[in-house]
């Protein structure tokens, strides 16, 4: 991987040097502003981590424009934005590394279906309060914003 497709990569990612140093790289900013910069070369183990977040960014792209290819043409969709990494990692069993490519694929949904897609950003106390008890999961999640989305709508 050359240092001009690590930035590409890393911007495409929604990731910031800072991020993508901790989070992707695990080295400090400053290693990976050499990687970028061209002073050094991008470590293998690093270059296998962003492909499989970019691997990750497609699959969620194929999987969200599937959805609404699927639904009635005057249907919108609602598509939770997890703004902050807490968020996100508030469901068990999610990498914090694949936050920003799920960001990166739900700000491409939005370029690409702009009528279509109507955004809920996730409000942890909001949703466990509305979750009740009941198990966390992907699909009550989708529910949760659904209902949020619907409230809006009415106001």
């Amino acid at each position: 991987m050359t240092n001009t497709e690590l930035e590409v990569a890393r911007r495409l990612l929604f990731f910031s040097q800072a991020e993508a140093a901790a989070m992707v790289g695990g080295v400090s900013e400053q290693a990976w502003r050499r990687w970028e910069a061209g002073r050094k070369p991008v470590p293998d183990d690093v270059e296998v981590r962003l492909r499989f977040l970019l691997d990750y960014r497609s699959r969620a792209l194929l999987a969200g424009r599937a959805v609404i290819e699927q639904a009635p043409a005057d249907a919108e969709l609602t598509v939770i934005w997890y703004g902050s990494l807490d968020g996100w990692a508030s469901l068990e069993g999610r990498e914090p590394v694949e936050w920003r490519a799920q960001q990166s694929a739900v700000a491409a949904l939005a370029a690409e279906y702009p009528d279509r897609v109507v955004f809920v950003p996730f409000d942890v106390r909001a949703y466990h309060a509305w979750l009740a008890g009941r198990p966390d999961g992907e699909d009550m999640r989708a529910r949760w914003a659904a209902e949020v989305a619907g409230r809006e709508g009415e106001q």
